[in-house]
């Protein structure tokens, strides 16, 4: 079959050549069609026309003009067979849908359509017991059509047949005034095309598919044009909303490239469960991602093309390719010639450090780091298979898991650190992974701080613990009891504070290493406010003996003018300080109102909550709560679960 552009060509050459074409001059179109009939001893109702120039009948004769009409024999005019499945898609009241789900009961239905080719009737019988067709409906319908000269002996036999397929009752009779139009609207910048129809009056004429498409051409509409629905909106006739005949294809752009992980590179799903005494098993927890060489670490998906789009109009539109990423990798791992793969250079563990993926060696102390280790300092991961015993330190540029428990020692990570067993601190321990987590079965009395996270999901008592992000303790029999917690999003425990009201303070919505700054600012402040009035205190006594006996001995004259520089510094750096605090202070300011507190069962009287720069000291135990920022003050609302998502589930109870 050819392309509808073809079709077109062979239409416009069939035109200017085909003899069977007539160009008549009459009194009306009526007119004209019946000469043209004559002329090419074609029956009328099987010619098309068009009219070129409309005539006038002038006044009283005077100034009259014929219309000036080019006809032609009527080509592919429908037979019964080609109407049948035409016909069948307009039974059932207009609703093809209903072929979907078919009604038990269904009345009889007619319809009469005015084509070129002739007035064509269909009679569908009903279902069930649906009622029949009535001769005097069909009857009434022609009179409202204007249609007098039916068949009617072809009427009746149809309406007591119901065949269901259309029939030819009579000719088609040029109705100009009467027949249907339409206009074509382009939006969306040329994206879509709508054809607008005024539907016929009486016997008028309805519109066809060729017109339609014609139409469109005759608008520049050349691409997307939408041939089965113009098919379907004609034969329905519905023509309330306009039809959608053209729809172009919008740009895609492509999508960007992105790392597909092989490991596990995010600490934020990691579940934690609990058997049925509330005790959390960390030996199943595998926070550590340990690899072996040629392991696959990662797989570049590469970017994708831009698919460019076109207007109805045939414009084209341009379209984005994704954009490029490389793989970003450290040592201990090796990136293949093209970029797209990245594996193991050794065994070890994987840790992400400023966004790069890199294979740490694994140092393993078989047993506590004591008097017979000393202290571990290793530019991998370390794995602690005991214990860390009292005032011992353990560094590494990795991870660090602790079978054991962690006393009043100090362990530094750059990557996440793991406790199993609990960290005892006595006032004394440091825990601090400066780009990770901390992971402890519960903290007692130690200094916990973490870029991240920081869980203990069996309590976090008496502890000055800073999380970068959250804070989070909700065991069976957890509780945050004492201490100072300080964490950039959010805290959620089980319990907060004590029945005994154990002084708890709780800070959220501000980085911790912001208030830490704040807090180091202040004190320092503190100190030189002292430092500078016990300096200007001399400086007035030298003043004073310089004034009552006229001079100063070199010596005391040389402490004088170092007070004065001393001084001068002092002031300096005060200012400075002052201008850092404000600095900050208006940071603050501007964050956005996020943080929250959670409780999950109580929280206790003698805990102080402040969320950014506001305070709330709970005087009575509330209940299932949860503490935040709105509109400038601490809101108090129902308990809400841990902050993360669906996957993002700290702890998983079991009943």
């Amino acid at each position: 079959m050819g392309s509808l552009k073809d079709l077109f060509m062979e239409i416009e050459s069939e035109e200017k050549s085909d003899d069977s074409v007539v160009e008549v001059f009459a009194d009306s179109v009526k007119s004209a069609l019946d000469l043209a009939s004559r002329e090419l001893s074609i029956d009328v109702s099987m010619l098309d026309y068009e009219i070129l120039e409309k005539g006038t009948r002038g006044f009283l004769g005077i100034g009259r003009q014929p219309y000036r009409v080019l006809v032609r024999p009527l080509e592919n005019a429908p037979e019964h067979d080609d109407l049948d499945e035409l016909e069948r898609k307009l039974t059932a009241d207009h609703h093809p849908e209903l072929t979907l789900k078919e009604k038990k009961n269904v009345d009889g239905s007619h319809r009469i359509r005015v084509l070129k080719s002739g007035v064509w009737l269909t009679v569908s019988a009903p279902k069930g017991r649906g009622k029949l067709v009535d001769i005097n409906d069909v009857t009434t319908k022609l009179y409202a059509l204007r249609i007098s000269d039916a068949d009617m002996q072809t009427v009746e036999k149809e309406v007591k047949k119901a065949s269901g397929k259309p029939v030819r009752i009579g000719a088609w009779k040029p109705n100009p005034e009467f027949d249907g139009s339409m206009n074509v609207e382009m939006v969306e910048d040329e994206m879509r095309a709508y054809v607008h129809f005024i539907p016929p009056r009486y016997s008028g004429r309805h519109m066809d598919f060729t017109e339609v498409i014609t139409a469109l051409k005759n608008n520049g509409v050349v691409t997307g044009i939408r041939e089965k629905e113009i098919k379907e909106y004609l034969e329905q006739m519905a023509y309330l909303q306009p039809l959608l005949a053209a729809e172009g294809q919008k740009a895609r752009n492509g999508r960007d490239a992105y790392i597909d992980y092989k490991v596990r590179v995010d600490k934020s799903n990691i579940h934690f469960e609990e058997d049925e005494s509330g005790k959390v098993d960390f030996r199943n927890i595998e926070l550590l991602e340990n690899v072996v060489v040629g392991q696959i670490l990662a797989v570049k998906v590469p970017a994708e093309e831009g698919i460019p789009g076109r207007t109805v109009t045939n414009r084209i539109l341009p379209a984005k390719s994704g954009k490029d990423i490389k793989i970003q990798h450290g040592k201990g791992t090796i990136l293949s010639e093209d970029g797209t793969e990245l594996s193991a250079e050794v065994n070890g563990q994987v840790v992400v450090k400023n966004n790069k993926i890199t294979v740490e060696p694994v140092y393993i102390v078989n047993g506590d780091v004591s008097m017979e280790t000393g202290n571990i300092i290793f530019l991998g991961s370390v794995i602690v298979s005991g214990s860390v015993q009292d005032n011992f330190v353990v560094k590494a540029a990795g991870n660090i898991e602790v079978k054991g428990s962690v006393q009043k020692a100090f362990l530094e990570a750059e990557g996440d650190i793991i406790v199993y067993s609990g960290i005892l601190g006595r006032e004394e321990a440091k825990i601090e992974s400066t780009g990770g987590s901390v992971y402890a079965k519960f903290i007692q009395n130690a200094r916990v701080i973490a870029e991240n996270d920081v869980v203990g999901p069996e309590g976090i008592l008496h502890s000055f613990v800073d999380a970068g992000e959250r804070v989070f303790s909700n065991g069976k029999r957890a509780r945050i009891v004492g201490g100072v917690i300080r964490a950039g999003n959010e805290v959620n425990a089980r319990f907060i504070g004590a029945d005994v009201s154990t002084k708890t303070e709780i800070w959220v919505g501000i980085n911790p290493k912001v208030l830490q700054q704040m807090t180091e600012l202040e004190s320092m402040r503190g100190k030189m406010d002292e430092e500078l009035t016990q300096l200007k205190l001399n400086i007035r006594t030298l003043d004073t003996q310089k004034k009552s006996s006229g001079k100063l001995s070199a010596d005391r004259e040389k402490m004088l003018n170092e007070m004065n520089g001393q001084r001068d510094k002092l002031e300096s750096r005060l200012e400075e300080i002052k201008i850092e605090l404000e600095e900050l202070k208006s940071y603050v300011g501007m964050l956005e109102q996020k943080g929250r507190v959670s409780a999950e069962k109580t929280a206790f009287p003698g805990v102080d909550i402040y969320v950014k720069d506001k305070r709330f000291s709970l005087k009575d135990p509330y209940n299932s709560v949860k503490f935040s920022m709105e509109g400038g003050e601490i809101k108090i609302s129902n308990y809400e679960p841990p902050e993360g998502g669906k996957a993002h589930r700290f702890m998983r109870r079991r009943r």
